[in-house]
């Protein structure tokens, strides 16, 4: 969620600014928007498992992917179990704001604002 300006990093955020200004003119997607469109393309995977369309495999490929990024988290000292439930509870709120065609930006990311 954005912040307030308060002067203090004046600099860095008018450098901030120009960075996304030159991102804006080529197109370029920041790294958040990377990162919501991959777990968006999850997200439909699911959909598309729960509604009998994925094709042959699809949910292998889910579960390995899965499994993949809570071990990633494991290695990176979280706990497995938490990061488990809390990577169910991602995908279903992206779910759940896919299926939404008016959903926000913020909405995407899980901000309640």
């Amino acid at each position: 969620m954005p912040r307030h300006a308060t002067g203090r990093n004046e600099k860095q955020r008018l450098r901030q600014q120009r960075y996304r200004s030159r991102l804006a003119v080529l197109g370029e997607p920041e790294v958040a928007e990377l990162d919501t469109a991959a777990a968006v393309a999850v997200a439909r995977l699911v959909i598309d498992l729960e509604q009998g369309k994925a094709v042959s495999g699809s949910r292998d490929l889910l579960d390995t992917l899965l499994r993949s990024a809570v071990d990633s988290l494991k290695s990176q000292g979280y706990n497995g179990r938490a990061a488990g439930r809390l990577m169910h509870r991602r995908l279903t709120w992206l779910k759940e704001s896919f299926k939404d065609a008016n959903a926000t930006w913020y909405t995407k990311r899980g901000v309640q604002v």
